[in-house]
């Protein structure tokens, strides 16, 4: 695993060539540079084209999801705070099923581009998100240590977050069982839709 991870970190400097990861452009006025604050964080449209390369289609039967269905995680995205919290775990565990995925293909010889150039886009997503360091830990260790929360009516923001950390922990922990990675890469295709909201910024400048 050691080596796999090594020989991704080269293939990323590759691919960084090759990403059109926006930066933050400028424009001059008076000799001086001003920020455009007008410039995308990241352009979210190229996560689900390339998504929709590596995406499985499958039908989900009630509970199998990981990402909560968009009512529910609308309350979540309403909340800088908790949608940026939880967009971090979101983040980490789709790179770990894209690594793990990826793993599993070059067993077989059968590397997937794909594969690596969202390995790659997971960090720049999180350079997107807002940190809050002190409410992110809190909220993680009631996840952790709260009972299961199955139950959605009438559920408060806080609670759904906590739900939707407890559905990624509980896949991230079965993340070898190739069913999990199948259902994983299917909900990828959908990932830019959660990203939109308080949690992500939209532009460099924000």
């Amino acid at each position: 695993m050691a080596s796999m991870a090594s020989a991704l970190q080269y293939l990323f400097l590759f691919l960084t060539i090759g990403i059109p990861v926006y930066k933050c452009a400028a424009v001059f006025q008076n000799a001086n540079c001003v920020p455009d604050e007008h410039v995308p964080c990241f352009d979210l449209s190229m996560v689900a084209k390339i998504a929709k390369n590596v995406s499985k289609d499958m039908i989900a039967a009630d509970g199998e999801n990981i990402l909560l269905k968009h009512n529910s995680f609308d309350k979540i995205r309403k909340k800088k705070e908790l949608h940026g919290c939880v967009l971090h775990k979101i983040i980490d565990f789709f790179q770990d099923v894209l690594v793990e995925t990826e793993r599993r293909l070059f067993e077989q010889h059968r590397g997937e581009a794909n594969h690596l150039e969202l390995i790659y886009i997971m960090d720049q997503l999180r350079n997107c998100v807002y940190k809050v360091k002190k409410g992110c830990d809190n909220l993680y260790q009631k996840a952790d240590t709260m009972a299961n929360l199955k139950v959605l009516k009438n559920l408060k923001p806080k609670q759904v977050a906590i739900l939707q950390l407890q559905k990624l922990k509980y896949a991230k922990e079965r993340l070898e069982d190739v069913n999990i990675q199948d259902r994983a890469m299917d909900e990828l295709k959908l990932l830019h839709f959660y990203m939109h909201g308080k949690g992500f910024r939209e532009n460099m400048n924000d």
